[in-house]
């Protein structure tokens, strides 16, 4: 069943670490050109408990099933010795169920032998890499990757080739309530519209404004108004004896939504006034400096 493998001589990994287990241009390429494929019964083979794809979507399954019966698994899984003749699926487990799916009894992998930790970052570069995640299988995946090998974002950043800000405002999102958190998972909010969320500090709203955003279908934009006009209402009349100015109403929101953070304006009359930047952690505050032209990690 196996068809339209790659040919040619395989690189040989450089380095040591994820680099050397799997290759950032190519998850799937061979660490050793002595490793073999193998076919092997897919009731032998076990999911990886570290695979951080929490849900895989029944037509999207049903499609690849319909491609493998058609063209056969095109990739080979990656896999690791397990217990009983059992074998974990390190990289591929979507393949594996839509092989089952399609009626194979058996399907092409590589078997590697691998630590615990070595596998956690092959099953969770796999997935990210190819951004087929929804943001909060992204977000935890990552929170795994530090708690689990204490990254920096930095450092996480480089091993997995994403941009640093991308990994800390994915991170950011793990704040939020488990109703929103679970509407994430689902693909029924966005990452733009957990990103806005977050401006909110007061968790009813947050959850209020979630179920419209599901109910009246709102845009990103249609909400962020929606979360200024919040903001602006819960700022004390002494604060503000006069509405703010347009333009530095405009200002206010434009930079938060370009620093990914709440951002709040006050000017005087005669031209002076401040700019207040918030963050809840080290890490957001070394994203903002960072995002500023001024590099300091504080993880």
């Amino acid at each position: 069943m196996l068809k339209d493998m790659a040919t040619g001589k395989r690189r040989t990994a450089l380095g040591q670490g994820l680099d050397a287990l799997i290759p950032l241009n190519d998850p799937f390429e061979s660490k050793s050109s002595d490793e073999t494929i193998r076919f092997i019964q897919v009731d032998s083979l076990v999911p990886n408990n570290y695979q951080p794809r929490r849900l895989f979507d029944e037509q999207s399954l049903a499609d690849l099933a319909g491609s493998i019966k058609e063209k056969g698994v095109i990739q080979p899984l990656i896999v690791r010795a397990a217990s009983a003749g059992k074998f974990e699926i390190v990289a591929g487990e979507r393949r594996w169920r839509a092989a089952q799916i399609a009626g194979f009894d058996n399907i092409p992998a590589i078997v590697r032998e691998l630590s615990d930790a070595e596998s956690l970052e092959i099953a969770i570069v796999e997935n990210v890499q190819r951004e087929d995640l929804n943001p909060l299988d992204t977000a935890e995946a990552y929170d795994m990757l530090i708690k689990k090998f204490s990254y920096t974002h930095e450092v996480l950043a480089k091993r997995i080739g994403k941009d640093r800000t991308s990994i800390t405002n994915h991170l950011r999102i793990l704040r939020l309530p488990e109703p929103v958190k679970e509407e994430i998972r689902q693909e029924r909010l966005s990452m733009g519209h957990a990103r806005t969320l977050l401006a909110v500090d007061h968790l009813p709203t947050q959850l209020a404004l979630s179920r419209k955003i599901i109910q009246r279908k709102l845009s990103v934009r249609e909400l962020e108004r929606i979360v200024q006009n919040y903001k602006d209402k819960q700022k004390p009349a002494e604060a503000s004896p006069k509405a703010k100015d347009p333009a530095a109403s405009y200002l206010e929101t434009s930079l938060s939504r370009h620093l990914s953070t709440r951002v709040t304006l006050q000017q005087k009359p005669d031209g002076s006034g401040k700019l207040e930047l918030h963050f809840h952690s080290n890490e957001e505050l070394a994203r903002l400096l960072e995002a500023l032209g001024y590099s300091e990690d504080f993880s």
